[in-house]
């Protein structure tokens, strides 16, 4: 069947504007007309069909950001790298050993989304995190993302990183591949670490959620241990599946 090239022109265009957006935090009206070279009636049909197809949503009236399409087709590709099937019996084990609930997540353009979670139901207070829920620039894992932001699996925007960390913090994350946020007005705390691809690149964040008070702090406590050790296991699985049932 002939392709219409009216039809390849949009697509084109869709490409257009989402790369436009991958370079940025979010994308407007005026932004998406001028890069299209297209009137605004025109650069508005384009972001209200692709806001109603999932590739974009609002961040508020004038902004477009990344939809939850794009935050599933991204779940997907990990998945068919095996991440999210090698991650889950690695995940139940940290989760049982260290009493806490463990969350893996990706990035869906400028935020961690949550894509798996073994929660721990061992104490009577826990932490319950649904899939799909999006991360802060307070979070652990969104801190994990931003400072091994150079050698990720993701796209990431020139600029300012949108996350409530120092230099110094993104640093230390870096060399220790550990880092851990507790918040006070919540009571909640989790501990992070980069889940790597056999050629290095960040896929995913592995984190221990918990009430802050039972959550250790030392980035060489037996949680944070048993993170690095769990990521490794991932990235080893990664590059052999056949090590999946040998450990």
């Amino acid at each position: 069947m002939e392709i219409a090239s009216g039809d390849l022109q949009v697509v084109a265009r869709v490409v257009q504007l989402l790369r436009l957006l991958a370079a940025n935090e979010t994308i407007d009206l005026v932004s998406a007309a001028e890069h299209l070279g297209v009137g605004k009636s025109t650069a508005h049909r384009y972001l209200a069909s692709m806001e109603n197809h999932g590739l974009l949503q609002r961040r508020d009236r004038n902004h477009y950001e990344f939809g939850v399409l794009l935050a599933e087709l991204g779940t997907m590709a990990l998945s068919r790298l095996g991440v999210l099937d090698l991650a889950g019996p690695v995940m139940e084990e940290i989760s049982v050993a260290v009493r806490h609930t463990v969350v893996l997540s990706v990035w869906n353009g400028h935020t961690p989304v949550v894509a798996q979670v073994r929660e721990d139901r061992s104490r009577t207070a826990h932490v319950s995190i649904p899939v799909g829920n999006l991360l802060g620039p307070d979070a652990a894992q969104t801190l994990i993302f931003w400072a091994f932001r150079d050698r990720s699996f993701y796209r990431f925007r020139a600029g300012a990183p949108p996350v409530n960390a120092t230099d110094a913090e993104l640093a230390d994350a870096v060399r220790t591949g550990i880092a851990v946020r507790m918040s006070r007005e919540n009571g909640v705390g989790a501990v992070a670490t980069p889940v790597t691809d056999p050629s290095g690149q960040v896929v995913a964040t592995l984190a221990v959620v918990g009430i802050a008070q039972f959550l250790p702090e030392e980035i060489d406590s037996p949680v944070a241990r048993a993170l690095l050790a769990g990521a490794e296991t991932i990235a080893r699985r990664m590059a052999n599946p056949l090590d999946a049932g040998a450990d």
